[in-house]
């Protein structure tokens, strides 16, 4: 039987990694990825999961732009932010001139 009592145990490091993936995905975290990431990363930020992204990936058909380098995949985030319509940091808003621009 046993005890009524329970004590707490430290969180494994797989536990603390899985809540940190349930975090909602603000413009702030996906611009942090810097300027690619991984195919599992891009799918979560889509709301897909992980198998139903690499499938569209070996056929072509991810909503993103992708590129394998080597046995991975890696996807921009720019297009990413432009496929949520946020903007990216780089993009000037209307009104506004571009560093290029100024000279």
């Amino acid at each position: 039987m046993r005890s009524p009592r329970r004590t707490r145990t430290a969180t494994p490091a797989g536990e603390a990694s899985r809540h940190e993936e349930r975090q909602p995905w603000t413009v702030e975290r996906i611009r942090a990825l810097g300027p690619s990431t991984d195919l599992a990363t891009a799918a979560a930020i889509l709301g897909m999961s992980r198998s139903a992204a690499y499938k569209l990936a070996r056929r072509d058909a991810f909503p993103t732009p992708l590129y394998r380098v080597g046995a991975h995949y890696r996807v921009p985030t720019a297009p990413i932010l432009a496929m949520l319509h946020l903007p990216h940091p780089t993009d000037t808003g209307p009104g506004e001139r571009a560093a290029d621009d100024l000279r």
